[in-house]
Order: C-alpha cells, then structure tokens, then sequence
C-alpha cells in the first residue's frame, strides 16, 4: 500500500509541476503581448500663450466677482 501512495504523490507531484510551468509560460506570453505602446507626441501643440490669457481672464472675472478690481 505504501508503494502505491508513493506512485501516487510522485505523479500528483508531476501534474502540478506541469501545470505550474504551463501558468508560467501563459502569464510570459501574456506580458510580451501586454507590453505598453510606446508614448505618442500629441497631435496639437499647446500654445501657452492662450494659456496664459486665459489664466488672465479668469483672474480678471474672479477680481471683478469679489469686487476688488
């Protein structure tokens, strides 16, 4: 009885060091296919010059909503 408990852990044993290998190589295929793509300019430039006037106008309304411009 003894010997066959021991076929028995040793193809237990088997199995999930195959599965084990089996996830590896899944989750190793999964990462290379997942890799980020690399970073893309945006389209449109910003222009920090409306940024600016814009930043301008909204400090000039707030100014003129508390009433101390």
């Amino acid at each position: 009885m003894n010997a066959i408990d021991a076929k028995l852990m040793v193809a237990i044993s088997a199995a999930i060091g195959a599965y084990l290998e089996e996830e590896a190589a899944a989750l190793a295929v999964q990462a290379v296919e997942a890799a980020p793509a690399p970073a893309v300019a945006p389209s449109v430039a910003i222009n920090l010059w409306a940024v600016a006037g814009r930043q301008d106008v909204m400090f000039t309304r707030r100014m003129w909503q508390l009433r101390t411009y």
